[in-house]
């Protein structure tokens, strides 16, 4: 059986098995199975919260290399004026927060796609 769907089975039995032992008179299993309720729960935060940070982590490397990749590129055509404009205002658009990622891939993005253009004409 796949360790996900293991997991999944877990989150939702453990606490109905814990609902359900709480009519009967044996007070460890009622114990036994509240903790272990619990102590899922726990688990599952732990799991959702490493994978946000995994997401997290990826996104904003994978944005900061196109950032690094465009700015070496047009730094080693010339282009450090243009390079130093476009950076400023990019500084100048992104303001991070701990609430949103501030939208740094559509800034990185329209900064690259900005070269991008400058290349073509």
């Amino acid at each position: 059986m796949e360790p996900t769907l293991i997991a999944l089975v877990l989150v939702v039995v453990l606490p109905l098995v814990w609902l359900a032992s709480e009519f009967y008179d044996n007070r460890e299993l009622r114990i036994l199975f509240g903790v272990l309720a619990i102590a899922m729960s726990f688990l599952v935060a732990f799991v959702v919260g490493s994978l946000e940070q995994l997401r997290s982590n990826s996104y904003f490397g994978e944005t900061s290399k196109k950032l690094i990749e465009t700015t070496v590129t047009e730094l080693e055509s010339g282009n450090s004026e243009q390079v130093l404009v476009h950076l400023k205002k990019l500084q100048a658009e992104y303001h991070p927060t701990y609430e949103m990622r501030a939208n740094y891939q559509g800034l990185v993005d329209e900064y690259a796609a900005t070269f991008a253009g400058e290349d073509v004409q």
